[in-house]
């Protein structure tokens, strides 16, 4: 397999290089669709009278049966790569990246508070109606009953959710003053995510490979077998543990199911790739920004 000289050009330049020449074609993707659907494997098309492209975009270079990350917008060369960053009986993380392990600890032992906060507010009077401010390909991913109350979405802080869910609200503002909370970019949520019974999410990927997700499981269905609610990331499928955060790189193809008649409900936290400098942030940012500027990303 002989790589194309743009693709060389990309995996030797530095990071911050690569951000500065992709930006006009992350704008060009964000225009035309961030669907997660794959390209077409047939790269015949990468002919010199196409336009130089500086970023992979999906894996239409080449296809192995090997699981690797696959975003379907744009890759940042150089992070380390796992489908789960959490080992299966989550007492270690990948790497023993401390900034990964400092916002599990941090979201852990605030488990029982924001479980209480979440069903007090649910169980309620004032029932807050959920967002569902999920895209309109991810409406169609999902099948039965999911629902979602924002407090990051699309890469803006939701007010309203500080004066529903305060306590929860105080717990991720401290992640974000860490520049830690994957803001700026139209691809950052945090949320409480009920999939309710016989629901699923079908197989897709993220749009970057720029975030870490990690769920936090704030109700498990009571099942007699682990498959019966779960998420599979790469080739590997693991249940939730109530209270114990599960870390995960969404940029592999990766579905979720609950197949139970119970209830579901994490709070999802979408961070920054440990591995990306306060600098590349800044750029990230100021790229997606731009995008808004030129009106190809709306609030």
């Amino acid at each position: 397999f002989a790589c194309p000289p743009t693709m060389l050009s990309l995996v030797n330049a530095p990071r911050l290089s690569v951000l500065k020449h992709s930006q006009r074609v992350i704008l060009r993707s964000l225009s035309s669709s961030t669907t997660s659907s794959p390209p077409p494997s047939d790269t015949s098309s990468s002919s010199s009278s196409q336009p130089t492209c500086d970023v992979v975009q999906g894996p239409n270079l080449l296809r192995t049966p090997a699981t690797r990350p696959s975003p379907s917008l744009m890759l940042l060369p150089g992070l380390r790569s796992l489908p789960f960053w959490t080992s299966p009986d989550y007492t270690r993380i990948a790497y023993g990246d401390p900034v990964v392990s400092h916002v599990v600890e941090h979201l852990q032992k605030n488990a029982d508070m924001i479980r209480a906060e979440y069903l007090e507010q649910q169980n309620g009077e004032n029932k807050l109606p959920p967002t569902n401010d999920y895209h309109d390909h991810q409406k169609s991913l999902h099948e039965g009953k999911w629902e979602w109350f924002s407090y990051l979405n699309k890469g803006n802080v939701q007010g309203n959710f500080a004066f529903q869910f305060p306590k929860t609200a105080k717990v991720l503002h401290e992640l974000r003053e860490d520049h830690l909370l994957f803001e700026g970019t139209p691809f950052g949520f945090s949320f409480f995510s009920n999939l309710h019974g016989n629901s699923n999410i079908q197989a897709h990927t993220s749009p970057v490979n720029l975030r870490l997700r990690i769920h936090l499981p704030l109700i498990v269905p009571e099942t007699e077998q682990d498959d019966e609610c779960a998420i599979r990331v790469g080739n590997m499928a693991r249940p939730w543990i109530q209270d114990k955060a599960m870390v995960l790189d969404d940029s592999y193809n990766h579905e979720v199911w609950n197949r139970t008649s119970q209830e579901r409900v994490l709070l999802l936290v979408d961070i920054w790739h440990p591995d990306i400098s306060l600098a590349e942030k800044k750029e990230i940012v100021a790229m997606f920004q731009q995008a808004r500027q030129d009106g190809l990303w709306k609030r």
